[in-house]
């Protein structure tokens, strides 16, 4: 038997529709989005300080690398948590720390260790682990700006694998050497 072009290019259309149509469905469990129950929120707006606050609240242990700290409402939940007895940590940004409005110093002075970058030019990391388990990532900064002007972005989601806790380690002890 012999197939035309226009028979193959529609035999071909069939199997993309179809193979898309199985991968990319709702319910598909190759969907990361419900594979990892990701949830996504972007600025201008509370979403992404309101779910990190949430997260800090119910977490034992928070490890944070974020560029710029200048938000209230996530530095009081933080510092509540650790009063509580969760163990937080926090690595940021050195020229960041020093900046008007930065919260810093009020993070440190309730307790709560704090180390910034001695290696890297910048560090411009924005993601926290919570319980070892859940992760927020994303160009969202732990800032008032980032929640009521700036465009920016933040992402939830389980995480069972260790890059970010390997990563985190690695520069909580770079960033520890000769302090």
């Amino acid at each position: 038997m012999r197939y035309s072009v226009g028979h193959i290019f529609v035999v071909l259309i069939v199997v993309l529709v179809a193979y898309f149509a199985e991968h990319t469905s709702t319910g598909s469990k190759n969907n990361p989005q419900t594979q990892y129950n990701i949830k996504v929120f972007f600025t201008p707006g509370t979403d992404c300080e309101k779910n990190i606050i949430a997260e800090i609240n119910k977490a034992s242990t928070v490890d944070v690398a974020v560029y710029s700290i200048s938000n209230q409402n996530i530095v009081n939940s933080m510092i509540a948590a650790h009063k509580r007895g969760a163990k937080i940590r926090v690595i940021t940004d050195r020229t960041q720390a020093k900046v008007k409005g930065s919260l810093v110093d009020t993070i440190k002075s309730a307790g709560i260790p704090v180390v910034t970058n001695k290696k890297h030019k910048i560090e411009h990391n924005k993601f926290a682990i919570f319980d070892n388990k859940y992760i927020v990532s994303g160009s969202y900064n732990w800032t008032t700006n980032a929640t009521k002007y700036n465009s920016e972005n933040c992402n939830f989601f389980e995480y069972s694998g260790k890059e970010y806790s390997n990563r985190f380690e690695y520069l909580w002890n770079l960033y520890n050497l000769n302090k």
